[in-house]
């Protein structure tokens, strides 16, 4: 050891030689004997690809914010896009009708001008009066001992004031809400409480955020050791639902909350992966929700805490009612249940289906209150004139309102067929409905809200909860079934404080309602009158135009027929070349079981429906009645046509051989010889029922109670 030199420190300044140079490497390289090669035994990790990369969840393939915008990015990279759009059938019969013009050199009329002025409005005298009807007495003891008193004043708070944490408020300016609405002010401190409310508002007050803000601010407070569901958010329509969905986002931007969009339309594979992961809030639909509860293993609402309704009366109604049952059997029991809703009820057996515990009832409006800012006005159309309404609808897009227009239609077939006469003339439109596709609805609807389209045609479907910024006007070609969807559909313009407009059409048989909306206004109403020039000349455009509507029509029927074709001959050969995987697969199934379908099919026998059927005749009116009873009969004429006919050896000498047989009238004879056939025939029968009937006629005993003879009168001794 003491032979052994001390080994010295390097020092921060001295250079260090690089003994491993390229050259001694080199060498070292042909000093070392070459190593024979073997073969490697296959391990586990050779069976996968070496190139194999997991797919990050923030690219394209996945959305994470299901923006309406995002959204529809996604959906038009997976769709199929038809050759031929709507758009481009439209702009070429518009070319060629241009070009029929230039070549025969006619001449538009220049009545336009002069009738521009003639559109008069004003406030309605003695057309709608109020008319007073009784008050329903309603069981008030009832509701009292249900509902748990509420504030009735709704004091001016900032949200400073409401206790909420720093990375809400954040949120909450980065949105620039300044003061919060009065149905916010309320539900915001009795939410935070944990008990169940009755939220009714007008629409366009901010009930989304009332109900969410309270939420985050729980759910900031929740054990992050196991991700576990704990809110679910019920909408009834998809539209919605994309909705709910980005404004939740947005106000918990500065949170670690995740959120999860289960509706219908969309990827289902990428939504069941999401519902695996346990997101703290979940937004969907009852029927796909419904769907993911039988069909998804690990997914379940035991653990939730807290149930929210949007649009609590629509989701009560009969189409929903089963839905609902499903989800609130699987939820827990002790959870906090939140309803809301522009037309809430308060009636107690439709409550009692979601088990609330003495709900608060807070009523800022009352479930018949329009906007503050909505001028109403109305057109009168009478008997004779109710195929007018299309052509004053148009009037009123092409002259008036073509900009930020809404234009309400009761079916999915009219809502077309207006969305191509617009197009035709020359008014920038899109149609939004059932018919059409997620990828459709969501692009009309994105369209609308960048201003991109002036006018959109729309069913029911775009009535409730959407948020659309800027509609100036709101057309109803005809009025709702209630005044419920009336409030819904003028709803959608002056929202946030900003003033709007609503046109009806009303028919003869829809004053009952009209005079109930007027009792319940809050400004006067106006009436509308459009001058019968402008509605014939209107009425003669639809009229030119409406061989070019079938003709694009049939063509989109002809490409429908090769879609479906199409998509029947990809799927018959999928099931040929992936038989065995699609076979191994297991059945999706439903929360009605087919014995509960045969149940109510027993239920609704022919008498019930009869039943009903004669009740709706009874509140026609007598010519609605005939013009129904004449389609009906059409329409089993039609059936009738259609039925096969029977085939014969030899053809009938007849062209109907069976009525000519039932109408040949048998001769009349003589009561002797009539008498005596029926004895022989008697006689002669050996059938089985002519024996039991001889029978039991011996064995009585009694020819006066005995047999049957149908000769016996005849014979009758005298």
């Amino acid at each position: 050891m003491a032979g052994l030199k001390d080994i010295g420190t390097i020092d921060s300044d001295q250079e260090i030689e690089d003994y491993e140079s390229d050259e001694s490497v080199q060498e070292e390289a042909k000093v070392k004997p070459e190593k024979k090669t073997r073969k490697k035994k296959k391990t586990k990790a050779d069976d996968f690809d070496q190139d194999f990369q997991f797919s990050d969840p923030d690219d394209g393939e996945h959305v994470n914010g299901w923006n309406l915008e995002e959204t529809v990015e996604h959906l038009r990279k997976k769709a199929v896009e038809p050759t031929i759009t709507l758009d481009t059938r439209i702009t070429e019969v518009r070319r060629k009708r241009k070009d029929e013009k230039k070549a025969l050199k006619l001449e538009e009329d220049g009545a336009q001008t002069s009738l521009a002025n003639n559109e008069s409005s004003g406030s309605e005298g003695s057309e709608f009066d109020d008319e007073d009807e009784g008050d329903e007495n309603s069981s008030g003891k009832k509701k009292e001992t249900f509902f748990e008193e509420g504030p009735t004043q709704f004091s001016d708070v900032k949200f400073t004031d409401m206790n909420l944490s720093r990375p809400i408020l954040k949120a909450i300016n980065e949105l620039q809400f300044t003061n919060p609405t009065p149905i916010q002010s309320a539900t915001i401190p009795i939410a935070l409480m944990g008990k169940d409310i009755c939220g009714c508002a007008a629409t366009g007050t901010g009930k989304t955020a009332a109900f969410m803000l309270p939420i985050l601010e729980r759910l900031l407070f929740r054990p992050i050791q196991v991700a576990t569901t704990r809110v679910l958010v019920l909408v009834p329509t998809r539209e919605l639902a994309i909705q709910v969905h980005s404004v939740s986002k947005a106000l918990a931007k500065f949170t670690s909350i995740h959120m999860c969009l289960a509706t219908g339309g969309l990827e289902i594979k990428s939504q069941e992966a999401a519902l695996r992961q346990n997101p703290d809030i979940i937004i969907a639909t009852p029927g796909r929700l419904v769907d993911f509860l039988h069909n998804t293993p690990s997914f379940g609402l035991q653990y939730v805490e807290i149930l929210v309704l949007d649009e609590a009366d629509r989701m009560l109604d009969e189409n929903y009612r089963d839905q609902i049952e499903e989800i609130v059997k699987f939820s827990a029991k002790g959870r906090q249940t939140m309803l809301f809703s522009a037309t809430m009820t308060d009636e107690v057996n439709e409550l009692v289906l979601l088990s609330l515990n003495q709900p608060v009832k807070l009523f800022v409006d009352n479930s018949t209150d329009v906007a503050e800012n909505l001028r109403q006005e109305f057109i009168r159309i009478k008997k004779s004139r109710e195929e007018d309404r299309t052509a004053i609808v148009v009037a009123l897009c092409c002259r008036g309102f073509h900009e930020n227009c809404l234009v309400f239609v009761p079916t999915k077939q009219l809502a077309h067929r207006l969305r191509i006469f617009l197009g035709l003339l020359d008014v920038n439109a899109e149609e939004l409905h059932g018919n059409l596709t997620q990828l459709q609805r969501l692009e009309a609807l994105n369209k609308f809200k960048k201003s991109e389209v002036d006018v959109l045609v729309a069913t029911d479907l775009a009535s409730r909860g959407l948020d659309v910024v800027g509609v100036k006007t709101v057309i109803n070609l005809s009025m709702p079934k209630s005044i419920k969807q009336y409030i819904h559909r003028v709803g959608r313009t002056a929202r946030a404080g900003l003033s709007g407009r609503s046109i009806s059409l009303v028919g003869e048989n829809e004053r009952k309602l009209l005079k109930e909306i007027v009792k319940q206004a809050r400004n006067p109403v106006k009436s509308r009158i459009v001058a019968p020039e402008i509605i014939n000349k209107f009425k003669n455009k639809l009229r030119d135009l409406e061989e070019d509507v079938q003709e694009i029509m049939k063509q989109e029927r002809e490409d429908k027929e090769l879609r479906i074709t199409e998509m029947v001959a990809n799927k018959a050969r999928n099931m040929i070349i992936h038989r065995d995987e699609i076979q191994s697969r297991p059945p999706r199934v439903w929360f009605k079981t087919e014995n509960g379908k045969a149940k109510e099919e027993k239920t609704s026998s022919k008498k019930t429906r009869k039943e009903e059927k004669l009740k709706k005749y009874k509140k026609m009116e007598p010519e609605e009645l005939k013009a129904r009873q004449y389609q009906e009969f059409l329409r089993r004429d039609e059936k009738r046509k259609s039925r096969k006919k029977r085939l014969h050896a030899f053809p009938p000498d007849e062209k109907d051989g069976s009525s000519s047989k039932r109408n040949k009238k048998r001769k009349k004879t003589s009561g002797k010889t009539e008498g005596s056939k029926a004895f022989e025939k008697e006689l002669t029968d050996t059938s089985r029922k002519a024996l039991s009937e001889f029978r039991s006629f011996s064995s009585s005993g009694n020819k006066a109670k005995g047999g049957k003879f149908k000769s016996k009168k005849k014979f009758k001794r005298r």
